[in-house]
């Protein structure tokens, strides 16, 4: 006699890991637009940084020590909660993706001025735009290098 739940019980764990990966990477997109805001606004954000060890970064070591220090603890953090899907510690991927969704919100919606108005939020100079050009203009290497050398 062959019991045909055999092969729906070893598909859904599949299933379940994929979807815990693609939250995963959704978390590092988050990661991944949060550095790119800092090279966006990297001349104002050492009077604006609100993070206290952000701001440590900043002071001694500028807005490129920062970028660096960001993208290495992306790469690590996201390597951990790749190897946290296939452990029965994954719901720590949950928790990553809902703090990275409030991040996300914070750093696109938040208004300084309490001006939360649907005009306010859709402005064309906000941060979401500053992220989309980042990746079509044509000088990014220009604007890097200057970043890296501490001009901006």
């Amino acid at each position: 006699m062959v019991d045909s739940s055999c092969g729906a019980g070893q598909s859904k764990p599949l299933w379940q890991r994929l979807i815990y990966l693609l939250l995963v990477f959704v978390t590092g997109l988050i990661c991944v637009y949060d550095t790119v805001l800092c090279i966006c606004f990297a001349s104002s954000l050492p009077r604006e940084e609100l993070n206290p060890l952000c701001s440590l970064i900043i002071k001694n070591g500028g807005v490129g020590q920062l970028v660096i220090i960001k993208s290495i603890g992306t790469i690590v953090a996201i390597s951990i909660l790749m190897g946290l899907v296939y452990t029965r510690f994954r719901v720590c991927v949950v928790i990553m993706f809902f703090l990275g969704l409030f991040l996300f919100f914070y750093l696109t919606f938040y208004c300084p001025n309490g001006d939360y108005s649907m005009s306010t939020l859709m402005q064309e100079d906000g941060p979401m735009s500053h992220f989309i050009e980042f990746y079509r203009a044509e000088d990014n290497n220009k604007a890097v290098d200057s970043l890296m050398e501490g001009n901006l």
